[in-house]
Parts: C-alpha cells; structure tokens; sequence
C-alpha cells in the first residue's frame, strides 16, 4: 500500500522524491524561484539557489531504493548529477512512468509529458554540510494544461554519505503537492508522504 500511494503521488510531485531536483538555469518554465531554504542534516538551515548541488554528488549517477519491508528489490529511478553537484535527472524512471515516461528532466524548463496537453517544468536546490558528509535537495515543480498551472509540488531529500564507503548514502524522501485544478491523468486531492531510501553509486565500467 505504501508503495502505491508514493507512485500515485509521484504522478505529479516526483520528485521526488527524493524525495528527492535541477540543472543551473534561469526560471523560465514556470516561475520557479531563485532561491529556497534548506534544512541540512546536522540541524543548520542555509539558502540554496536554483541549480545549485553537492560538491561530492559532481558527474556521478546513483540507483535509489526504498528502505521499506515491503519494498522490492529494484531501484525505483537512477539519477544522474551534474558537473557542479546538481541533480540533472531521473533516468530509468519507475515512478509514474505512464505519465513522464522513463525520464524525467530537472532544467527549470517546460517540458511535455505523455499526457496529451499536460507539461511540467521542475528544478531542484542542493547544498551540503561543513563536514560534507551530509547533504540536502529540494525540488519544486509545476504543471501546466493549457498554459494554466494545474498543480504546485515540493520535495525534499536529506541524508548522509555512509561512513568509510563514500559509495553508499541513505536518507529520508518526503513530499507535499498541491492539486490546484482538476485535469484527466492528475490526482484528484493533495497529497504528501515520507519514507526512507538507500542509494548506491552506480559505477561504469570503461
């Protein structure tokens, strides 16, 4: 059942996420704002700008799994980070892959899903603790039908690297999603959720 709600949530929101969101860009796809706070997982608030990442996260990709008893074995999405730490997008995307498909960019751009007349545009604002050891994103996204905004989303990831395996990092995914407008293939109520994930760095063999 957890597994369901977070997939239905994610139809818009996904953010997830992770969650848990975006490339260095300007807010030209919906308005999305320069720069957000953030909580950090040692307890410090810092303010994050749009596109902005975590030094440690530069050019990797990272498979993310839910951490529930009920969870299966698969990563749920891989996502990929850019040159400065920024999330980029999620690739091998499994949730609500009946509306964005199997990827899903975080440019700041608008972007059509597969819904006929449906877009989105999201972003995501990243920073790190002092010691660099923990880290925290949040995404915001909007969606679009007929020029009008039909849905707001926010998520927020926050985690640390596992000790002695730089590889490895867990954390806690949750999101909130205001439905502004009912349109075919949105959820008809707001939604929110939490939950746990394990990620690990996805290497590429040359």
């Amino acid at each position: 059942m957890t597994k369901r709600i977070i997939r239905t949530a994610l139809t818009i929101a996904t953010p997830v996420a992770f969650i848990l969101l975006a490339a260095g860009c300007g807010a030209v796809g919906g308005g999305l704002p320069e720069s957000v706070s953030i909580e950090l997982p040692d307890g410090t608030t810092t303010t994050a700008t749009l596109g902005s990442g975590v030094d440690r996260l530069a050019d990797t990709s990272w498979a993310f799994y839910l951490t529930a008893p009920s969870a299966q074995g698969a990563p749920f999405v891989v996502i990929s980070f850019g040159s400065a730490g920024n999330l980029e997008a999620f690739n091998d995307n499994t949730l609500a892959v009946e509306i964005f498909g199997d990827q899903i960019l975080f440019d700041g751009q608008r972007h059509n899903t597969t819904q006929q007349g449906l877009s989105y545009s999201a972003a995501t604002y990243g920073a790190s603790t002092s010691d660099a050891n923990g880290f925290a994103f949040q995404g915001r996204l909007s969606a679009f039908a007929a020029g009008f905004k039909v849905a707001d989303g926010t998520a927020s990831a926050s985690g640390t690297f596992v000790p002695d395996d730089p590889d490895t990092m867990t954390g806690t995914f949750e999101y909130a999603f205001d439905i502004l407008v009912d349109f075919p293939g949105v959820p008809v109520s707001d939604l929110a959720e939490n939950f746990e994930f394990i990620a690990h760095r996805v290497v590429v063999n040359e």
